[in-house]
């Protein structure tokens, strides 16, 4: 009879350890979501902002760098991708991620006729490099 006892306590230990070690699985698991071919260039900003609100900064990221390669020829629409990333990166204090994605739209604005470009972008750039920890912009 003991042997039984042990042998059921034995047998749901395993299958408790199996059940948590999939929901484990399951929980950290993240896969890029399937971007429609059909979708506009809002509406991927859209799906990236609606990702990234609900705590999934991998999914957003790569909503932002689909509508790069959908729509980045658009340089209006490359520069507002590319901030995007930056500034996840910026809100997460991943400087140097963000540093280099926010000098490149900055250099984009300094190589450009004024007002190529919507200003916002610059301003926006210029805010989030003010955040930028003195070590960082050194290197």
């Amino acid at each position: 009879m003991k042997q039984l006892i042990i042998k059921k306590t034995t047998f749901f230990s395993a299958v408790l350890a199996m059940a948590l070690s999939g929901a484990l699985f399951t929980a950290c698991q993240t896969s890029n979501p399937e971007v429609p071919a059909n979708l506009t260039a809002r509406e991927i900003i859209q799906k990236a902002q609606n990702a990234y609100n609900a705590g999934r900064e991998k999914q957003a990221l790569y909503y932002y760098d689909t509508l790069i390669a959908r729509y980045g020829m658009n340089t209006v629409t490359y520069i507002e991708g590319k901030y995007e990333i930056a500034h996840i990166y910026v809100k997460a204090k991943k400087w140097d991620k963000a540093l280099p994605v926010l000098n490149e739209i900055r250099n984009l604005y300094n190589s450009s006729l004024p007002g190529s470009y919507p200003g916002e972008y610059l301003k926006m750039v210029e805010n989030d490099l003010a955040k930028v920890p003195e070590k960082y912009l050194k290197q």
